[in-house]
């Protein structure tokens, strides 16, 4: 691999001049010395190495994605929400021409670390919880945004992003109510932030379409996966007295019908069902999945807009809900 002192050697110049031209001062060299220096680089594919640029400058033309492992022993990577999620973000950040550096961290310490390792010009963080995303803010000078926050913060470095989880969880009450469906109850692995909307839309969306229930109808099962069975063999007795069941992600979805597939209950015969989200999987599922199909990749877009706006030191809009809608399909039927 050619080295910036071999490109020295080839231009007969110092390291140091070569160095002044990678970095952008230009003001030390000569047009013609810059040239050939330009022209050697190219020629001899050399590429400057991205950590030593960012120390050398104020900007690093890096963004921090910071993700933790919310879901126990359910690795994030492995949710398929979160994969469309990352993939969408690093694509706006390269057509942006920045580069993107994905931290997995579940301490803000292990975070900030890795933010001024690097001089990241700002950080996008997901799904974070609120202590450990005012401990970020308050260790780091530059701007932030947040998807899926579960609170709402009123900061003038932060813009929060989020899907319209109340709307999302409307449109499926209202349409439970007008499949017919009245013994109904909504699954989720808590009650705050995005999940806590959904269940509050969804109640909303069956009351104002005649149909009311009560928070027993809000079944909250621990999350990680060793726990999974156990939990929804102690749900199961709940369960299979409904007629149509939401979750309040396609995840839980699958994961429930098979578990009733399991006591021999039939999808959508004996119990409809529906998710939240609309991953890749939810049309792979048989019967397919009806969900609510939340826009991941606006979500990137305006995320990483509003966080190189505040770099450039532009005004934002510091609050914003991305839209969602629902996607009928075949595991929800009219109740009879």
């Amino acid at each position: 691999m050619i080295r910036i002192k071999d490109i020295a050697k080839l231009c007969g110049v110092s390291t140091a001049t070569v160095s002044n031209v990678i970095h952008g001062k230009l003001n030390k060299v000569s047009p013609e010395v810059r040239e050939k220096i330009e022209a050697a680089i190219k020629e001899n594919g050399y590429v400057p190495n991205q950590s030593a640029l960012s120390l050398a400058s104020t900007k690093s033309d890096m963004i921090g994605i910071v993700v933790t492992d919310k879901m126990g022993s359910k690795y994030v990577m492995e949710d398929p929400y979160f994969s469309r999620l990352f993939t969408f973000l690093e694509r706006e950040i390269r057509i942006m021409g920045k580069y993107m550096l994905l931290i997995l961290g579940h301490t803000a310490d292990e975070v900030l670390v890795q933010a001024n390792r690097w001089n990241l010009d700002g950080l996008i963080l997901c799904n974070i919880h609120p202590d450990l995303m005012f401990a970020i803010t308050a260790g780091y000078d530059k701007p932030v945004v947040t998807i899926d926050s579960l609170f709402e913060y009123d900061c003038d470095s932060i813009v929060q992003i989020r899907t319209d989880d109340y709307h999302g969880g409307y449109l499926m009450g209202e349409y439970f109510a007008k499949m017919g469906h009245k013994n109904v109850a909504m699954i989720a692995d808590n009650d705050v932030a995005g999940d806590h909307f959904r269940w509050k839309g969804f109640q909303k969306g069956l009351s104002d379409n005649g149909v009311n229930i009560n928070d027993k109808s809000h079944i909250i099962i621990k999350s990680a996966n060793k726990m999974e069975h156990d939990e929804f063999e102690r749900v199961f007795p709940i369960l299979r007295n409904m007629t149509a069941l939401f979750c309040a992600s396609d995840y839980y979805a699958l994961v429930c019908s098979q578990h009733l597939r399991n006591h021999g209950v039939r999808i959508p015969e004996d119990i409809s069902i529906a998710g939240f989200d609309d991953i890749l999987y939810s049309t792979l599922f048989k019967p397919e999945l009806t969900t609510i199909h939340q826009d991941v990749e606006e979500k990137a877009k305006k995320s990483v807009q509003s966080l190189l706006k505040m770099i450039d030191k532009k005004t934002v809009k510091h609050q914003m809900l991305t839209s969602v809608r629902l996607v009928e399909r075949e595991s929800v039927i009219q109740a009879e």
